[in-house]
C-alpha cells in the first residue's frame, strides 16, 4: 500500500509489473487519465465523489459512492464502510475489555443518538430543530446528542465542536438507534460505524431523492432491503422510537436482523470484489471442488449446484393445500435445508384460490391472502430472483401431480423446457426441478439426503453454514459438529436468523393488531412473562402413538400420582388438563410478585374453566398451589359475523401466527414437541451459541459473533453449539425427532 501519486508528465508508469493493485484518487487529484498513464496494471478508482460530480464520460473501473447514473461506466463499487479514525477508536475500545461482548438493544443506554454538523446539508439543520422542538415532550426518553456548527476534518482536534471519535463509538455501542441523516450523500460512514456498533440507524426515505444529491441516483440502492428505521420525516423520529422501546423482544430480533443483513451484505461484496479482481478459476475453486465431492456421494439430481445460472437447477415448493399452515411451514422449512445444502434456489408456487377456499361464493370480492406466498415472504438469497420455472409448459396442477405421483419414487426431479427458450449468458436450455412440498419432503430428507450430511466432508458443511446466513468462526464450528441432532439445530437457528420465514407485511400488520387487540391491550405490562401451549384437537387423535403413550397413561395415573402432580378429578378425557403444564411452578420458589402467563390453545372454553380450578382468586389474578399470583390470558379468535370460508380460515390463520410471536419470544415455554406448532417453536426459541468458536486465532470477529443474546454475568461459558431459551415440557418426548 503506497498513496496514490498524479506525474501529470506521465513519463514512465510508477506501477507498471503488479498484477493486482489499485490505483485510487479523487477527481480533482488525478484524472481518471493520467490514473491509467501513472498506473497502467491497475484498476482505477474515484474516491470521495460524494456528490456524484466525477465526468460520466471518465471510465473508472471501481466507485465507493453508488449512482446509478454511472452504473454503465463504472465495473465496480466498493462501499465506504467506517471512517478510520473511528474504527481505531472502535478497537481501542474493544482492546480495553478482556472479553468483549456487544450488548444486545434491550440492555443499551440511549434509546437514540444524534451526533452531526449542521452545516453539511439543510436537512441536517432540520433535524436539530425537530430534537429541540420535541424533546420536552419526551423527556424520559434516554437519548444522546452532540450537534456542532461546523463539520472539521479532524474531529479529534481540540479546536473543533465536534466529539472525539472515542466517545464517538462509545455512544454508538450505548445506542439501541443512530440517526443517520444526509451529508453531501444519503450513503455516509455514519450508516457502517453504526451496523459495526450494533445500532440500528435510522433514515428518512427523502434523503434518497433530495435535490442536493440530484446527481446520485438511487445512492441507497444497496440498502434497499436492509432492516433498518425508515422514516417518512424526521418529525416522526420520538413517536416511532418511543413504539418500538416498547417491545425489548422486538428490539433485539432487530438488531440481530440488521446485523445479520450486514454481514451478508459485506460478504456479497467481498465475493464481488474479489471475483472483480480475479475474475479467474481461482475464484470459483471452492464451489468446483465441493460439486465434485458432492457428485462423488450422490446422483445427479442431487448434486451441489454450480451452473452459470442459478435458475438453471433450483427447488420448487409445492405447499399441500390440504395440509395445516403449521405442516406447511415445517415442510418449507426441511425444504430450505434441502436447497441450501445442494447449493439451488428454491422458489414457492402457490395453489389457486379455488384450491385454496373450495366452493366459496360469499367471499368472492376479498381476497383473503391465504397462499402459502401471501403469508410468508420468501427471502431473496434463498430464491436467487428465479422465477417459477416453465410457467409457459406447466401450471400448477402438472406441478403438484408430479409432486403426488413420485411421493414414493426414487427421484422427484423433472426436467422442463425454459420460458424464454434461450441460454441468456452460458446457462442451459432446460432447468433442472426438485420438487417437493408435501409430507414427501421428510420422507426424501430421510431417504436420500441424510446419508449425504452425515458423510459430508468439513469443508461440505462450511459452505452449506455459509449459505445459512453464517459468520466464518460459525460455520467452522457447523462443519465439526457430528451428532444429528445438533447438525438439524444449528442450521435450524442459522436459517430462522437469517428470515427464512419473514411474514408478509399485511401478515405482519394483522397479526400486531390482533395482539395489540386480544393478548396485549394498550397499558398491558408485555415482559416478563410465560406461555404456555396446550395442545388438543383432532391431531392428536390422528397419532395413536400419542394417545396411547401419554394421554391414556396420565389417565391411568388419576387419582394417584402421576409425575408429581395430583389431577383434580378421575373423568377421563381425550387430553392432557391444564393442571400437568402447570407442574413446574412446583420447583419455583414462592414469591409475591404477579406473574403474567398467555395460554395459546385450541380449547379456550375448557382451558378458562381449567384455569378456575387451579386455586382461589385474588383480583384478576390466581392464587396457584397457595404460592404463585398467577394472571392468565387465553387466546381467542375474533368472531367474523356472517362470514364464509375463507374469511374464517384467515381470521384463524392470523390468530394461529399471532400466538405463535408471542410464545416463542416468551422468557419462559411450557408445551410439547409432538404438534407440528411445538416442533416449530422450539425451533424459533433456538439461538447459534455466540461463545463457542468465538476464542482462536482468527483475528478480529464482526459485530454478531460478539452479541450474546443471553447475558449471563460471571456464569460459566456454555459449551452447547446451540442454545435453547428458558423451555419446559409438560408431557413427551423431550426433543422432537430430528430428520437426522
Amino acid at each position: 500500500r503506497q498513496r496514490t501519486r498524479c506525474d501529470t508528465s506521465c513519463t514512465r508508469p510508477l506501477i507498471d509489473t503488479t498484477p493486482l493493485c489499485i490505483a485510487a484518487a479523487s477527481e480533482r487529484t488525478c484524472s481518471e487519465e493520467m490514473m491509467r498513464c501513472n498506473y497502467p496494471t491497475c484498476k482505477i478508482m474515484v474516491i470521495g465523489d460524494e456528490r456524484c460530480t466525477a465526468s460520466i464520460r471518465r471510465k473508472y473501473d471501481l466507485r465507493n459512492y453508488y449512482t446509478a447514473a454511472h452504473q454503465q461506466s463504472t465495473k465496480g463499487y466498493l462501499p465506504l464502510g467506517p471512517r478510520l479514525d473511528s474504527w481505531k477508536s472502535y478497537l481501542e475500545i474493544q482492546s480495553e475489555e478482556e472479553k468483549f461482548v456487544m450488548k444486545p438493544s434491550s440492555q443499551r443506554r440511549y434509546a437514540f443518538n444524534a451526533i452531526f454538523s449542521e452545516s453539511t446539508n439543510d436537512g441536517r439543520a432540520r433535524l436539530a430543530e425537530v430534537l429541540r422542538e420535541h424533546r420536552r415532550r419526551y423527556d424520559e426518553m434516554p437519548i444522546f446528542t452532540s450537534i456542532a456548527t461546523k463539520w472539521e476534518r479532524d474531529v479529534n482536534s481540540p479546536r473543533t465542536q465536534q466529539l472525539y471519535t472515542r466517545d464517538y463509538m462509545a455512544a454508538l455501542l450505548d445506542s439501541v438507534f443512530t440517526l443517520a441523516p444526509a451529508g453531501h450523500n444519503p450513503e455516509c460512514y455514519r450508516l457502517f460505524e453504526a451496523i459495526e456498533a450494533g445500532s440500528i440507524p435510522v433514515l428518512v426515505e427523502a434523503d434518497a431523492t433530495t435535490s442536493y444529491v440530484e446527481r446520485c441516483k438511487d445512492p441507497l440502492h444497496h440498502w434497499r432491503d436492509a432492516p433498518v428505521l425508515v422514516l417518512d420525516a424526521w418529525d416522526d423520529v420520538f413517536p416511532a422510537v418511543a413504539s418500538l422501546m416498547a417491545d425489548e423482544g422486538a428490539l433485539d430480533e432487530m438488531q440481530i436482523s440488521v446485523l445479520v443483513w450486514y454481514e451478508e451484505y459485506m460478504r456479497k461484496v467481498v465475493r464481488g470484489f474479489e471475483e472483480f479482481m480475479m475474475p479467474s478459476e481461482e475464484s470459483t475453486h471452492g464451489k468446483d471442488s465441493m460439486s465434485k465431492a458432492a457428485s462423488s456421494s450422490s446422483s445427479s439430481a442431487m448434486r451441489m449446484t454450480t451452473a452459470v445460472d442459478p435458475c438453471d437447477d433450483i427447488v420448487l415448493f409445492v405447499p399441500d393445500v390440504n395440509a395445516s399452515l403449521e405442516r406447511q411451514l415445517n415442510n418449507y422449512i426441511l425444504a430450505a435445508m434441502l436447497a441450501t445444502f445442494t447449493n439451488k434456489a428454491m422458489v414457492v408456487l402457490d395453489a389457486p384460490r379455488e384450491l385454496i377456499c373450495p366452493g366459496e361464493e360469499q367471499d368472492v370480492d376479498v381476497d383473503y391472502p391465504l397462499a402459502f406466498s401471501s403469508i410468508v415472504k420468501s427471502p431473496k438469497w434463498l430464491m436467487q430472483e428465479c422465477p417459477v420455472p416453465c410457467q409457459a409448459t406447466h401450471a400448477y396442477a402438472d406441478w403438484d401431480d408430479f409432486r403426488r405421483s413420485r411421493s414414493n419414487a426414487d427421484s422427484p426431479v423433472a426436467f422442463c423446457t425454459k420460458d424464454d427458450d434461450s441460454s441468456g449468458g452460458g446457462g442451459s436450455l432446460t432447468t433442472s426441478v426438485f420438487v417437493v412440498g408435501g409430507d414427501e419432503t421428510r420422507v426424501y430428507f430421510d431417504k436420500y439426503f441424510k446419508k449425504l450430511i452425515k458423510g459430508a466432508s468439513s469443508s461440505i458443511s462450511y459452505e452449506w453454514a455459509v449459505r445459512a446466513g453464517a459468520a466464518p468462526h460459525e460455520a467452522e464450528v457447523f462443519s465439526k459438529l457430528k451428532g444429528g441432532d445438533d447438525v438439524y439445530d444449528y442450521m435450524g437457528a442459522l436459517l430462522v436468523r437469517s428470515d427464512v420465514l419473514r411474514l408478509q407485511q399485511k401478515i405482519r400488520d394483522d397479526t400486531t393488531k390482533h395482539i395489540h387487540t386480544y393478548i396485549y391491550p394498550k397499558g398491558h405490562k408485555k415482559t416478563p412473562h410465560d406461555a404456555i401451549y396446550v395442545r388438543r384437537g383432532e391431531d392428536i387423535g390422528a397419532d395413536p402413538k400419542a394417545k396411547w403413550l401419554y394421554i391414556d397413561s396420565y389417565w391411568d395415573a388419576a387419582g394417584g400420582i402421576y409425575n408429581g402432580v395430583t389431577p383434580t378429578t378421575t373423568t377421563r378425557r381425550d387430553y392432557i388438563p391444564l393442571l400437568h403444564y402447570m407442574r413446574h411452578y412446583h420447583d419455583l420458589k414462592c414469591s409475591k410478585d404477579l406473574r403474567r402467563v398467555y395460554i395459546a390453545t385450541d380449547d379456550p372454553k375448557a382451558v378458562r374453566r381449567e384455569i378456575h380450578e387451579l386455586g382461589p382468586k385474588k383480583g384478576h389474578a390466581v392464587l396457584f398451589n397457595n404460592c404463585h399470583k398467577i394472571k392468565f390470558t387465553v387466546s381467542k379468535v375474533k368472531k367474523i359475523l356472517g362470514a364464509g370460508v375463507c374469511a374464517a380460515r384467515y381470521a384463524r390463520t392470523i390468530a394461529d401466527i399471532s400466538d405463535f410471536i408471542v410464545v416463542r419470544t416468551a422468557d419462559t415455554f411450557v408445551g410439547e414437541f409432538n404438534s407440528d406448532w411445538g416442533k416449530l417453536i422450539r425451533l424459533f426459541r433456538l439461538a447459534v451459541n455466540q461463545e463457542v468458536g468465538m476464542i482462536g486465532n482468527r483475528g478480529m470477529l464482526g459485530p454478531t459473533q460478539k452479541l450474546v443474546l443471553g447475558q449471563r454475568g460471571g456464569a460459566e461459558m456454555d459449551q452447547s453449539p446451540v442454545l435453547l431459551k428458558d423451555t419446559k415440557v409438560a408431557w413427551g418426548p423431550m426433543r422432537p425427532l430430528s430428520p437426522l
